[in-house]
């Protein structure tokens, strides 16, 4: 449902390439972080740095920016943390602004439960594309 066109505001095909090209990016990131935080490369193969792959931390960096959704919602649909989310945000943002990924704010506050998630979902579909 995350994946949804009408809250992600892209194609499902486009959000995949998006995903593809960017996580080169990610990982630059990624470590460019780590050194910020110990003051070292790595030196080892590391663990993944969150429990989200890239696609998801992606996408809730996308949703966050259209105002899908509360972090909280999100954190629970993806079953982590709203701390572990809130970390993947900045370097999410700094990757859709590196695309140059215009991104339209859905109209209203963010859903904050799932109910007002699908009701969002199908009031969103129902608007013309020239309110969007």
């Amino acid at each position: 449902m995350l994946t949804d066109p009408t809250l992600t505001g892209m194609a499902r095909s486009e959000f995949a390439h998006l995903v593809a090209v960017s996580e080169p990016y990610w990982d630059a990131l990624a470590e460019a972080a780590f050194q910020r935080r110990f003051h070292r490369p790595r030196g080892y193969l590391h663990p993944q740095t969150s429990s989200l792959d890239h696609f998801h931390r992606l996408l809730a960096a996308l949703l966050r920016r259209r105002k899908a959704a509360t972090s909280t919602l999100m954190a629970q649909m993806l079953s982590v943390t709203r701390t572990n989310l809130s970390n993947q945000f900045q370097d999410g943002h700094r990757i859709l602004d590196l695309h140059r990924i215009a991104v339209t704010p859905i109209p209203g506050s963010p859903a904050r439960t799932l109910q007002q998630l699908q009701t969002r979902l199908t009031s969103v579909a129902n608007t013309p594309t020239d309110q969007l």
